[in-house]
C-alpha cells in the first residue's frame, strides 16, 4: 500500500496515524496491497476561501475511491446538528471530486450526466462514540478498526476490479499529471502509427505519467530540508513544479522561490506550475508570491544572486570582474560571486522566502547552496540533484559537509531530521529515467567512464551508489580486479523506443572522409526524419567541436535551406532563454544544450575529440551530449584510424543491458585523473597554439591534414 503524506502535521494527527497504520498492517487481508492512501489530498479551493481536502483519500482497484473524514469533535460536544455539519462537509468534498472525474470521458458513466463508472464512497470516523447513534444513508460511520474492516469487506464484495486504464486516469487527475504540458498536436493519420512521428507521440504519452516515487516526491512537503535525487529524465523538474503549486495552494501568502541553472527552462517551469495550480483553481497563481529566478541574474534579468545583492545593499559583481578575481582564488565565476556576497554580508542575509526550491542542484557550487539556505525560513529548502549528469564529479553528495561553512552554518543531517517525521521521506531517490532509451544510457555511461577503454577514468565506488542510480549489481565485490557486472533493469529505463527499434537504430555512428560528406549525411537524415512525421523542433544538432561549431552550423543551415528546412542557431542567442523554436531544427553545443532534450539528436564533429581518449572533460562532453536524446542518437565525425569512440560504442552495444568490466583501483583512477588533467592542459595549450597558426594561414584542420599528406593541390 502506497502512503502519500504531503503535510508534516500528519505526525501530530493521532487518529489519522492510527487509521493509516491499521490499513497498512492489514492491507493483504483488506485487498489494499495495490491501493494508495493520501493525507489531506487532493485539495480543492474556491477563490478567496480556505482550501478543502479529505482527511484521508484512498484509491483502490478493489474498492474504488474512498473519501474518509475524521470528526474533530469529542463525544460530549457532538450532537445531531454538528453531526450533520460533518456529513455536509463530506458531501461537499464528494461533489468536488465527482466534478473533477466526470470531465474525463473514460470515467464518465454512459448515458449519465452525474455519475462515473468507478464507485465513490464516503466514510466518517467518530472517536469514542457509539457510531450506531449516528448513521447516514449516504456515508459509512465507524468508531473503531473492527467496523472499518467490515466496511472495507462490504465495499470489495461483488464489485469488479477497476481496470488499469481507469486507474491511470484517476491518478492523472489526483496527481495533476494531466497538467503536464503536451507537445503540439501532431498531424498524424492511421498510416503514420509506425513512423517516427507516430512512435514519438506514443513515447510522449508514456512520459507524461507519474510513477509511485514521483508521486511521493511531488506531494511531500517536509517541515525542513528535503533532497530529491535521480538521473536525467527522472522527472525532477516536474516534481518541483508540482510541489511549488501545492505549496501555493496550501498557503497562498507564502513566499516561494524556484531557482534553476539553465536559462531556457524559465518558460517551461512557469507553464508547469500554472497548469498544476489550475487543476485545483480556476485562475493563475499569484506571481507576486512565487518567484521563478535564474541563479545568477543581472540588470536585465532578475536572478537570485543579483536580487539578493540588491536586497542587502551590496553591489553585484560584473561577469568580467568575477572572471578576473575568481582565477586568483581557484574558484569558478559563480562560486566566487556567491562567496563574495556572503563575505560582504558576513553571512547575514535576510530570510526572504518561506520555501526555496532549487532545480539542477548538481550544477551549483556550495556557496550558492549556502545563500539559498539563508534565504529560506526555518530551513525550508528543497533541492533536486542529478547524481550522474556530470561525469567530472560523481562523489555522493554529503549534506553534512555541503552546508557547513565558515559563516556559522552547521551541516544538514537528513537521516537524523527524518526521525522527527517518520512518515515523510526527506531524501527521495527517483530510480526510473524516462528520457533516454536503455541503450543510449548504457553507451553514454560506458563512454563517459571509459569502461571499455584501456584505462578507466571514472567509477562509482560502492553498490549503494549504483543502486541509487537505478542499476542492479549482478556480480562484483567492488575490490580491485574483481569481475563486475552491472545491469540496467528494463523497468528503470522503460522507454518504448527500446521495444520498437534495434540498438543499432537507436544509436548509430558514421564517420566520413570530409566535412562535406558529413554535412550531406546529416542533412539527408534530417529530411528523412521529417518525412517520417517528426517536427523540425523534435531534432537537435549538437556540435561537440566548439572551435568549428560556427562553420558546421553555417554549412548545415545552407544545405537544409535547399530543401526548405530552417534552423534555430542557439549560438546567436545571447541570453540563452529560448532554446527550441517551432518549425526549426535546433543547432547547439554541449554548453547550450545542457538541460535540454530532443527526440532525435545528432552529435557531430566528434573527431575533434581524437586526442581526448584519456581526458575526463572530453568524456563528460560525450556523456552530456548523448543523454540529450529521447529516442534516436546519431554520432558523426571525420574518419580517423583507431578512433576510440567508435570502438567503445561497439563494445558497449555488445554488452547491453550490462556494463561488464574488472573493477579498477579507485585510488589509481583519482591519481591518473590528476596526472592526465595536467598532461591534457599542456597538450590542449599546444593544440590551441597550432590551430591559431592555421587560422592565420587561412587553413582549417581538414586542409592542414591534406597538406601534410601531400593531398592538397595548389
Amino acid at each position: 500500500m502506497e502512503k502519500i503524506i504531503p503535510f508534516p502535521d500528519f505526525n501530530n494527527n493521532y487518529n489519522a496515524i492510527k487509521i493509516v497504520d491499521f490499513l497498512d498492517e492489514f492491507q493483504q487481508e483488506l485487498n489494499l496491497e495495490n491501493a494508495s492512501v493520501y493525507y489531506k489530498y487532493p485539495m480543492f479551493k474556491e477563490y478567496d476561501q480556505e482550501p478543502q481536502y479529505p482527511d484521508l483519500f484512498i484509491v483502490s482497484p478493489y474498492h474504488g475511491i474512498i473519501i474518509l473524514n475524521i470528526c474533530k469533535l469529542n463525544k460530549r460536544s457532538l450532537n445531531t446538528s454538528k453531526f450533520n455539519d460533518e456529513l455536509d462537509a463530506l458531501d461537499e468534498i464528494y461533489g468536488q471530486i465527482l466534478s473533477k472525474f466526470i470531465k474525463i470521458p473514460s470515467l464518465k458513466k454512459r448515458r449519465s450526466r452525474s455519475e462515473i463508472n468507478v464507485p465513490v464512497n464516503t466514510l466518517l470516523f467518530i472517536e469514542n462514540t457509539n457510531s450506531e447513534s449516528f448513521s447516514s444513508e449516504d456515508s459509512y460511520v465507524f468508531d473503531n478498526n473492527q467496523k472499518l474492516k467490515e466496511i472495507f469487506n462490504v465495499l470489495s464484495k461483488g464489485g469488479e476490479k477497476i481496470n488499469l486504464d481507469s486507474l491511470t486516469d484517476i491518478y492523472s487527475v489526483i496527481d495533476g499529471t494531466r497538467a503536464i504540458p503536451k507537445v503540439m498536436k501532431r498531424d498524424l493519420g492511421e498510416e503514420d502509427a509506425d513512423k517516427k512521428g507516430g512512435v514519438l507521440a506514443k513515447l510522449e504519452t508514456q512520459i507524461a505519467t507519474f510513477d509511485q516515487k514521483q508521486r511521493i516526491a511531488a506531494l511531500t512537503i517536509v517541515n525542513g530540508p528535503q533532497r530529491i535525487r535521480g538521473m536525467a529524465g527522472s522527472g525532477k523538474t516536474v516534481v518541483l513544479a508540482m510541489k511549488a503549486a501545492l505549496m501555493h495552494l496550501e498557503n497562498p501568502s507564502a513566499k516561494i522561490l524556484f531557482t534553476f541553472y539553465t536559462k531556457s527552462l524559465y518558460d517551461q517551469i512557469k507553464q508547469m506550475i500554472t497548469r498544476f495550480y489550475r487543476m485545483q483553481q480556476d485562475h493563475d497563481p499569484n506571481w507576486d508570491n512565487i518567484h521563478i529566478l535564474h541563479a545568477w541574474g543581472g540588470k536585465n534579468l532578475p536572478g537570485v544572486y543579483y536580487n539578493t545583492c540588491m536586497d542587502n545593499d551590496i553591489s553585484p559583481l560584473t561577469f568580467s570582474i568575477a572572471q578576473q578575481e575568481s582565477r586568483k582564488v581557484n574558484m569558478n565565476n559563480f562560486e566566487y560571486v556567491c562567496d563574495d556576497l556572503l563575505q560582504k554580508t558576513h553571512g547575514e542575509i535576510d530570510s526572504k522566502y518561506d520555501f526555496v526550491l532549487m532545480d539542477e542542484g548538481q550544477d551549483f557550487p556550495e556557496t550558492f547552496y549556502w545563500i539559498c539556505r539563508k534565504l529560506a525560513k526555518k530551513d525550508h529548502i528543497v533541492w533536486a540533484y542529478d547524481e550522474l549528469q556530470n561525469i567530472l564529479d560523481i562523489e555522493v553528495q554529503e549534506t553534512k559537509k555541503l552546508f557547513e561553512n565558515r559563516f556559522g552554518d552547521s551541516g544538514i543531517d537528513l537521516p537524523k531530521l527524518m526521525e522527527k517525521h517518520p512518515y515523510q521521506n526527506n531524501d527521495i531517490v527517483l530510480h526510473t529515467s524516462y528520457r533516454n532509451p536503455l541503450e543510449t544510457l548504457i553507451i553514454a555511461q560506458a563512454l563517459g567512464f571509459g569502461i571499455y577503454n584501456d584505462k578507466m577514468l571514472q567509477m562509482l565506488e560502492n553498490k549503494d551508489h549504483w543502486e541509487d542510480l537505478g542499476y542492479v549489481v549482478k556480480q562484483g565485490t567492488f575490490v580491485e580486479g574483481a569481475k563486475t557486472v552491472i545491469e540496467r533493469p528494463r523497468q528503470n529505463s522503460p522507454s518504448i523506443i527500446s521495444d520498437i527499434y534495434s540498438k543499432d537504430e537507436i544509436v548509430e555512428m558514421k564517420l566520413f572522409d570530409s566535412w562535406d560528406d558529413e554535412i550531406k549525411f546529416i542533412s539527408k537524415e534530417i529530411k528523412d526524419a521529417i518525412d517520417e512525421k517528426l517536427l523540425p523542433e523534435d531534432i537537435m544538432v549538437l556540435c561537440i567541436d566548439d572551435r568549428h561549431a560556427k562553420r558546421y552550423f553555417e554549412k548545415l543551415s545552407q544545405e537544409l535551406a535547399k530543401v526548405d528546412i530552417f534552423t534555430n542557431n542557439t549560438l546567436t542567442s545571447y541570453s540563452g532563454e529560448i532554446f527550441t523554436v517551432n518549425g526549426k531544427i535546433t543547432l547547439t553545443t554541449v554548453y547550450r544544450g545542457k538541460g535540454n532534450e530532443a527526440a532525435m539528436v545528432f552529435v557531430i564533429g566528434v573527431d575533434s575529440l581524437l586526442y581526448g581518449q584519456y581526458d575526463i572533460v572530453s568524456r563528460n562532453k560525450l556523456f552530456t551530449a548523448f543523454t540529450r536524446s529521447k529516442a534516436w542518437l546519431k554520432v558523426t565525425g571525420i574518419n580517423e584510424k583507431g578512433f576510440f569512440i567508435s570502438h567503445e560504442i561497439d563494445q558497449a552495444k555488445q554488452k547491453i543491458p550490462n556494463l561488464d568490466f574488472n573493477y579498477p583501483n579507485v585510488n589509481e583512477i583519482r591519481t591518473l585523473r590528476r596526472q592526465l588533467a595536467k598532461e591534457n592542459a599542456a597538450l590542449n595549450s599546444k593544440r590551441e597554439e597550432l590551430l591559431n597558426q592555421l587560422d592565420k594561414m587561412g587553413l582549417d584542420q581538414e586542409a592542414a591534414m591534406k597538406l601534410l599528406r601531400g593531398e592538397l593541390k595548389s
